[in-house]
């Protein structure tokens, strides 16, 4: 049995915790607004009903704001007041009953005529069947929307029913205003209803529309100020037609086919735009581009095959290293151009952000597409360019020895033209000779092209067909010699003469 006691007694310490937490999550009121949210156990300053005294603080058109003795703001309706009552003052005394307490976040609600909502229940009811408007007095902005109070019933106007951009609107200023509605919902006999301008928000905008469309013309430039930046695009607003918003697409930001809208434009932004198109929906297509020198229109011949340039490494892949000629304009050094040796990733010979000479090896205009080499450093400015083609003997150095041959640069080459190999059967030396010793690095030799690889484009070399062809010449230039001196050459030469003598 103590035993028991004490389990009572931790059960009892446990209830005032489980009821604090209820009170906390607010189950008892979980649809009151968090910012006006009290305990369960705390009751409103006033219940409906109550005759409450207060001082005007304010008289409007449509309604006079009552300070209730510092306890709470509340909102007179004045369609209540006669045409011979005497419009209040600020600073006067005012008494009335709560019509609503302002649990759920709005003002609260004075009223001189309790009952004067069940008289408009049935007109609200026929509203809400009809389609036809009715006028309401807004009391409060709350979670969600706003109260409305229409002849003393209470009603809910949703944020999307009052603003088509709900997520940028303020609605405290609406606070006092009398406004047309279209009930969109009628339950529990006059308990549950909910309003909405949306209809003639849109009926005014698409009007608005109309006209505004009427003051734009294709290819019109005009200034606006950028709201939403997405993937895909940026709907630009233009103040010069009430505001209505066209659409920069990507393709139309900038003459960067792979820049990034967030890293063009922001939002708030100001800038010019060109109208392109507006359909027959009335949509209206905006160009950023359009208004920006292309930096790709002179391009052609600045960057021209061959010549030479300084740049910036944007980024490092595997395929190759994208560089930076001038804003807007990129070009590719492909990683086989990139090294004389073979690489895995272009980040082994350069960095991002490092400055790098480069040489123009290609230029498409029709793609936009430049290829690059690394350029030749300083000391080497002196090769003159050669032609390296199937047959051609150029001049190359001697950069590395493998088992299977050597590995050379041509001289005045860039890229993976500059790359060749001298396999050991073609240097012309005995089988076994050791070719480190007979050709020594950084040694300049010359050798014939016997072929280009088509897919890697490196030339395979050979100094035994340069000294076989050499060799052939040398005796066919000695025949043609001997053929203009007249002598005896050889017994088929003496034999040939004979019978062509004869």
């Amino acid at each position: 049995e103590p035993g028991k006691k004490k389990k009572r007694r931790k059960r009892k310490k446990k209830k005032p915790g489980a009821e604090g937490a209820e009170g906390a999550e607010g189950a008892p009121g979980g649809d009151r607004p968090r910012q006006h949210h009290r305990p369960a156990t705390e009751r409103a300053p006033f219940h409906v009903g109550e005759e409450v005294f207060g001082k005007v603080t304010a008289v409007l058109d449509t309604a006079v704001m009552v300070d209730l003795s510092g306890k709470a703001l509340a909102i007179f309706d004045r369609t209540e007041m006669e045409a011979d009552d005497l419009v209040p003052s600020v600073g006067d005394r005012f008494v009335a009953r709560i019509h609503n307490d302002g649990v759920r976040g709005g003002l609260v609600v004075l009223t001189r005529k309790p009952l004067r909502e069940e008289e408009i229940k049935p007109a609200i009811e026929a509203a809400s069947k009809d389609g036809s408007l009715i006028t309401g007095l807004i009391t409060g902005v709350i979670k969600g929307g706003v109260e409305v109070d229409i002849s003393g019933l209470r009603a809910f106007a949703p944020a999307s029913g009052l603003d088509l951009h709900p997520q940028n609107a303020n609605f405290s200023g609406l606070v006092g205003q009398r406004l047309e509605f279209k009930v969109v919902q009628y339950k529990n006999a006059g308990r549950d209803v909910v309003v909405s301008r949306r209809p003639m928000l849109e009926a005014e905008a698409h009007e608005r529309r109309k006209h505004a469309l009427t003051l734009l013309t294709e290819g019109q430039v005009l200034k606006g100020v950028v709201r939403t930046v997405v993937e895909w695009g940026a709907f630009v607003a233009l103040p010069e037609a009430e505001n209505l918003e066209g659409l920069v697409h990507v393709s139309e930001a900038s003459h960067d086919a792979r820049a990034k809208m967030v890293d063009l434009v922001r939002p708030g932004e100001e800038l010019e735009v060109k109208i392109l198109k507006i359909d027959e929906k009335g949509k209206i297509w905006l160009s950023r581009k359009a208004l920006i020198e292309d930096p790709w229109a002179a391009a052609r011949e600045k960057y021209a095959p061959g010549s030479r340039h300084s740049g910036k490494v944007l980024k490092t892949l595997d395929f190759g290293a994208f560089v930076e000629l001038e804003p807007g304009v990129e070009g590719l050094i492909h990683i086989v151009d990139l090294s004389m040796t073979r690489i895995e990733h272009s980040n082994e010979v350069v960095k991002e952000g490092q400055d790098i000479d480069v040489v123009v090896a290609n230029f498409d205009p029709r793609t936009k597409k430049i290829a690059l080499h690394p350029a030749p450093p300083p000391e080497r400015a002196h090769e003159e360019p050669q032609k390296v083609g199937r047959g051609a003997v150029v001049k190359v150095e001697v950069i590395k020895h493998e088992a299977s041959g050597v590995i050379v640069r041509i001289l005045g080459a860039t890229g993976r033209s500059a790359r060749g190999f001298l396999p050991a059967g073609q240097t012309g030396t005995p089988r076994g000779t050791d070719l480190r010793k007979t050709f020594k690095m950084g040694s300049v030799i010359e050798v014939k092209v016997l072929e280009v690889d088509p897919r890697r484009g490196e030339p395979k070399l050979s100094v035994k067909a340069m000294h076989e062809d050499e060799e052939r010449k040398a005796h066919r230039e000695y025949r043609q010699q001997l053929a203009r001196e007249g002598g005896f050459g050889t017994l088929g030469d003496l034999l040939k003469k004979k019978l062509e003598g004869g």
